[in-house]
């Protein structure tokens, strides 16, 4: 009966050392599931690297990850209307790389003079503990660019929170 018991334990121990190993090729994802508010800090914003800034805002989204054989996915569905930015898509998909959810597309942007440009948007979102995350959005305008601004690459932090 020990011999037997022996015998489970270091198969035991040796199924626990080789599981990480099978995983080496793609690290495992930290999912986004539910609700959060997501904090896009406009304070901070720039445009070619110079502040254009504004208040700050908070916009709530859904979000679920499914994972199969080619990766993860996550979608976050935006729940909050956007009144300046009604054209704005409400679903973005995020693929899970190395250690963060990355996602990119066209965008309609809005301008100041109420106008929009096509830009091509690219996020990503790493996770900060808590079920949290930080992230950092682009938007790449390309020539004309918005009224007095032109062409150029806006900046926007921002961070997700799960909602309580």
């Amino acid at each position: 009966m020990l011999r037997n018991t022996c015998v489970a334990v270091a198969t035991a121990a040796t199924a626990l050392t080789v599981s990480p190993a099978a995983h080496a090729d793609r690290a495992e994802p930290v999912p986004l599931y539910g609700a959060y508010d997501t904090y896009l800090d406009h304070s901070r914003q720039t445009f070619n690297g110079r502040p254009d800034v504004s208040d700050p805002s908070v916009q709530s989204a859904s979000f679920t990850t499914r994972c199969g054989p080619d990766g993860c996915v996550a979608n976050w569905l935006l729940l909050t209307e956007l009144e300046d930015n009604p054209d704005a898509p409400v679903l973005f998909d995020y693929r899970w790389n190395g250690d963060r959810w990355e996602s990119s597309g066209e965008y309609p942007f809005h301008c100041d003079d109420g106008g929009t440009v096509t830009t091509f948007r690219t996020d990503f979102l790493r996770p900060t503990g808590g079920g949290s995350f930080s992230g950092e959005r682009t938007f790449t305008v390309s020539a004309p660019g918005c009224p007095g601004d032109g062409p150029g690459t806006y900046w926007l932090p921002f961070t997700l929170t799960p909602r309580t």
